[in-house]
């Protein structure tokens, strides 16, 4: 059958597109060989904040008892906590279809491959011939030597989110947002968790000041959860008590279950690029222009296959992008009322749900400082809000980053209680190039979290009123 259009993958990046072709009028073809969604809903971002919200409230029960509320100890029912996580996957599953279904958009359940020129193959043994192919395949847990996902020991993300046992020592290779994350659920859950990190920090590929590193790794200790930077993980050896961790400098370390969380590799193996001359970068990556257009006419790509963090609302903005037209185009090409280079890699923000959370937006003050910017630079701590401390919340900050001429906000970072939600006023405020005084001028509910962003433009300003000007 012939399409106006076919998405190859339907995660959030595939199917936000196929939706969105789907309402211009388009005849599109999804074709996903999985459960719709992709990682992200099955298998990384939902079920992992399912995981952090439901834990988080073994950590608000030992809260309680300081405000004088007393609870028995908590039961952890793990099978029935696992069945309750895949319900709030399954629920978001089934409406993905149905929004699909009502936009007419044709779901193939398969794994598609490019077959030359407006030409996928299907392993169901059927073609799906369009003018335009999208690539959204999205990415895969990476491996390192002496660590294999076939040795029933070593976790990947997904076996961890699996939930089928509370390990009573986890290793954690990597100290990225995935290892971190999943470090958090589990040392709630009861485990202790050791996490072992190659370069000199944690989060090295998050553009974070040295500050807000500092407070999440205080906050991580104190919680009881140890962390190795500077330390490289390189074998296995088993014993009678179980698997250790091989360190190459010494100090090895025992584990029962060791979750390897280095990264992700995109998905541009095995999906028929070579069959329309399209040659990814040494690391996997599809090149693309402005538009998310490849090397073959006619065929786009989008989310984790091109360079980028790899986040969820990135992979959907893009779709979005190669979708945006609002209106039905003819030909090959696909017309985008936007393109990449409009919305920056800079101005995505990011959340990361460790135990404070963490999220940011734009330029950090290390990173304007390394482009010559001339800022100023305004803080302001969760303690000095009265809604943080009567949620016993007042571990963080929130900083803001603005140019010292036009005082336009370059970037914000929050560490603290909800600061993945809090993040998108910053966000907003970044992506429109607009002023700190739009913060620091707008009324803010008290008492909130919020204000204490407003605070902290307030500060860089030099007009706080709730903290000391510096």
């Amino acid at each position: 059958m012939r399409y106006d259009v076919a998405v190859v993958g339907g995660g959030p990046g595939g199917y936000v597109a196929a939706i969105r072709m789907g309402q211009l009028g388009l005849k599109v073809a999804l074709i996903e060989e999985g459960e719709l969604g992709g990682v992200c809903l099955n298998r990384g971002c939902i079920p992992t904040k399912a995981l952090y919200s439901a834990t988080k409230l073994l950590e608000r029960a030992e809260d309680a008892q300081a405000m004088g509320i007393e609870f028995t100890a908590p039961v952890i029912d793990l099978e029935k906590l696992a069945s309750w996580k895949d319900g709030v996957v399954s629920t978001l599953v089934d409406g993905i279809s149905s929004l699909l279904k009502a936009n007419g958009v044709t779901v193939y359940q398969a794994r598609g491959r490019l077959d030359g020129t407006g030409r996928v193959a299907l392993s169901a043994a059927e073609t799906v011939d369009a003018e335009r192919i999208v690539l959204a395949t999205g990415s895969s847990p990476i491996e390192i030597p002496g660590f294999s996902f076939d040795d029933p020991h070593v976790w990947s993300s997904d076996d961890a989110l699996d939930l089928t046992e509370i390990p009573r020592r986890l290793v954690v290779i990597g100290g990225g947002v995935i290892g971190l994350e999943i470090a958090t659920i589990y040392n709630r859950l009861g485990s202790a968790v050791t996490i072992l990190e190659m370069m000199p920090e944690i989060l090295p590929g998050v553009d974070l000041d040295r500050r807000t590193i500092a407070t999440l790794k205080r906050a991580l200790k104190a919680q009881g959860i140890t962390v190795r930077v500077n330390t490289a993980a390189k074998s296995i050896e088993k014993t009678s008590e179980g698997p250790v961790v091989q360190i190459a400098d010494g100090g090895d370390v025992a584990a029962d279950r060791i979750l390897l969380a280095v990264g992700r590799r995109p998905n541009s193996a095995g999906i028929g690029l070579e069959t329309v001359g399209i040659e990814p970068d040494r690391r996997g990556f599809v090149p693309v222009d402005e538009e998310l257009q490849t090397s073959a006419p006619g065929v786009y790509a989008i989310g984790d296959l091109v360079l980028g963090p790899m986040l969820a609302h990135k992979a959907s903005h893009e779709g979005i992008l190669v979708a945006e037209a609002q209106r039905r185009t003819q030909g090959p090409t696909l017309q985008v009322s936007e393109t990449r280079s409009d919305v920056t890699e800079w101005v995505i923000p990011q959340a990361i749900f460790t135990d404070p959370e963490i999220a940011s937006v734009g330029l950090s003050e290390k990173k304007a400082k390394e482009e010559g910017c001339d800022i100023i630079v305004g803080r302001f701590p969760y303690a000095a809000l009265g809604k943080a401390q009567g949620m016993r919340e007042t571990e963080g900050f929130f900083q803001v980053v603005a140019d010292a001429k036009s005082e336009r906000l370059l970037g914000a970072q929050i560490i603290g209680a909800e600061a993945s939600a809090l993040i998108a006023e910053a966000a907003l405020a970044v992506q429109n190039k607009l002023p700190l005084l739009a913060i620091a001028d707008g009324i803010h509910a008290h008492p909130t979290l919020p204000e204490g962003l407003k605070e902290a433009a307030e500060a860089a300003l030099g007009r706080a009123i709730h903290a000391v000007n510096r």
